[in-house]
């Protein structure tokens, strides 16, 4: 399971090297004013400075060191998981990587998509942010189901007198 966080680590690191290049080399091609909020649909409702832009790689890149930082630690106190699971160091660290990917790959999504829309190329947010987003609360139900089922296991194995 080491090998499975170490890889999903590499792969939110990947997303976040993409997305810091593909800002770059396209930054100077940008309107000054872009579309930084999008609406249930995908639709900009919001627009700013394409300054954001790098405000949002920044915010990916802290939460990423951030990530990286609690995968280690499963005592750490912002890491909201069940306590059954944060008993069992390898799957702490592999629940904290999966949550990695997926907040990396929904903020990369949506910057990478911010500068397709401000380049012209498309008109909205594809159905990946849907996706990312039903997968992220399929992983979320399927945390707790597993947690409850080992809270369960473990009240059969010490039943009370």
């Amino acid at each position: 399971m080491k090998n499975i966080s170490f890889f999903l680590k590499l792969i939110s690191f990947f997303i976040l090297i993409f997305i810091w290049v593909f800002t770059i080399l396209n930054y100077k091609n940008l309107p000054e004013i872009i579309p930084v909020h999008y609406d249930f649909a995908g639709n900009p409702d919001g627009f700013g400075s394409k300054k954001l832009l790098i405000l949002l790689n920044i915010v990916m890149t802290a939460i990423f060191v951030f990530l990286l930082y609690v995968a280690k630690r499963p005592n750490f106190p912002l890491l909201n998981i069940p306590q059954n699971l944060k008993e069992n160091p390898i799957i702490s660290e592999l629940v904290v990587s999966i949550l990695m990917v997926f907040t990396i790959s929904l903020l990369g999504v949506i910057g990478y998509e911010s500068v397709l829309n401000a380049l012209g190329k498309t008109t909205g947010l594809s159905s990946a942010t849907h996706c990312l987003l039903g997968l992220l609360f399929l992983f979320i139900i399927g945390m707790m189901i597993y947690s409850w089922k080992l809270s369960k296991n473990k009240f059969k194995e010490f039943p009370s007198n």
